[in-house]
């Protein structure tokens, strides 16, 4: 095995293929370091900007307690630093919320489009390369593994020897695969040292290359799954053109077919209603609920807390704000299942075992909004606990609490200080492991089956 292993290699080596593949890998590494400095530093930009605006519109407020908990207050995530290896497609999902105390608004949505995180990602970075580049050169290196060696009239010499057949099959998959594990290598480190010469402020710290390192090991497996494929192919066909051709068609299958096939199928199986569409039913609700109170109950006074009808007008605006987190909370939960059912479907395809996979272990994308709604979700619940306690101490307010007015309950100052802060909660390298970890297995099950179908139908090939 050990002598095929080189001889493989020796043959790449000595080959077009290594040579071509290795510069248009270069070439991608280095694009997508560019690309992610100039992105990178945009996103931490508007990230401070927006952090600073809102800390002073905070501190604004806290002249007036109620001001602080009826005013929106905008939550943005903040840039990851591994964004280079991949962004787990949130350049289409929305990463600032807007809440107040009584309650988390939503999040920036299209008007035109049902569900954001079903479109791909379109960002040039390491899980791109891989996804695209890799799997495909997965595909060019190992297709004529076998058929090839047919053609040349090789592959009969070399079971003349007393060699398993099984040997030399999973000697030409180590070889495919060493070699593209090295590529992937070199491609790093320039993407690394490019980033670090060109942009000196974004900081690699342990975490950042145990991330890189995860991820490279990630990638073995799933170059594995690919290189399984073109194995698979090679033995099914007698020629190389044969075999090229059915490698690269399974390719397009998991790579444009399954995505595009499982986004219109989820769109069908579990439609969400548009946002102008979630707009207009509220509206009819909220004409509803107001016609439902009595006459009066729009009157105020700022300089009357006690005027009956602020009572009237703050129940009638908690319906109104329950009314828009009915629909809103469904909206947004039929948007996950829309996307979780979704993603089921697609499990067929190692290419998009490898995004999910990927965006488990850098804790991005759809699982790190998902969090993070929940998190807000019971930060809303403690925020308006805040507030309720502040306006209990009170004793010239009501406690009518009005969801958007300061009528009926304290206006009395607070410190910023003591305003509760939301702050994000990134998971540890042990819970992505643990996520991972199922995306990994259904890697290693598919090689596990393409390289068994490949041994069976090599041991019956016709090598003459």
């Amino acid at each position: 095995m050990k002598n095929i292993i080189l001889h493989e290699l020796q043959q790449f080596l000595y080959g077009l293929r290594l040579p071509i593949a290795l510069g248009v890998v270069l070439l991608m590494f280095a694009v997508s370091s560019v690309t992610y400095i100039g992105e990178y530093g945009e996103s931490v930009k508007k990230y401070r900007e927006l952090t600073a605006n809102q800390e002073q519109l905070l501190r604004d407020r806290a002249g007036n307690a109620t001001n602080v908990a009826t005013g929106s207050r905008e939550y943005r995530l903040p840039p990851r630093n591994s964004g280079f290896i991949s962004d787990c497609g949130e350049s289409n999902i929305p990463n600032t919320f807007v809440y107040t105390a009584f309650h988390y608004f939503r999040f920036g949505t299209n008007l035109s489009r049902e569900n954001p995180m079903l479109m791909p990602s379109e960002r040039i970075n390491w899980g791109f390369i891989m996804t695209v580049l890799f799997s495909f050169l997965a595909i060019i290196f190992s297709f004529d593994a076998v058929s090839g060696e047919k053609e040349r009239r090789t592959l009969a010499l070399c079971l003349s020897n007393p060699v398993k057949r099984s040997h030399i099959l999973l000697a030409k998959f180590i070889a495919v695969n060493v070699l593209l594990t090295v590529c992937a290598l070199v491609g790093i480190l320039l993407a690394l040292l490019l980033i670090r010469m060109l942009a000196p402020s974004v900081i690699f710290t342990a975490k950042t290359f145990s991330e890189i390192g995860l991820f490279l090991l990630f990638v073995v497996f799933f170059t594995g799954s690919m290189s399984a494929i073109g194995l698979f192919s090679s033995v099914m066909s007698r020629n190389s053109s044969i075999s090229l051709l059915l490698s690269v068609s399974l390719w397009l299958v998991f790579m444009i077919a399954v995505p595009n096939f499982a986004q219109t199928l989820g769109m069908m199986a579990w439609p969400v209603e548009k946002v102008n569409v979630m707009q207009t039913k509220i509206n009819e609700k909220y004409n509803e609920i107001e016609a439902g109170f009595p006459d009066g109950k729009w009157r105020s006074s700022g300089n009357e807390p006690f005027l009956p009808q602020h009572e009237i007008r703050a129940n009638m605006r908690m319906a109104f704000e329950k009314n828009n987190a009915d629909f809103w909370g469904e909206h947004y939960a039929a948007q996950f299942r829309q996307l979780e059912n979704t993603r089921r479907w697609t499990w067929i395809s190692p290419l998009a075992v490898f995004e999910y996979g990927t965006e488990a272990l850098l804790d991005g994308g759809y699982l790190r909004l998902h969090r993070n709604c929940n998190d807000l979700q019971n930060f809303k619940i403690q925020y308006l606990q805040w507030f309720k306690d502040v306006d209990a101490k009170d004793a010239e307010s009501p406690h009518w609490y009005n969801p958007w007015e300061d009528y009926s309950t304290t206006k009395k100052a607070v410190s910023y200080e003591e305003i509760p802060q939301f702050a994000e909660r990134r998971a540890t390298i042990a819970e992505r492991l643990a996520e991972t970890l199922k995306y990994l297995g259904v890697m290693l099950a598919y090689m596990g089956i393409m390289l068994m179908l490949t041994v069976i139908r090599f041991e019956r090939y016709d090598v003459r």
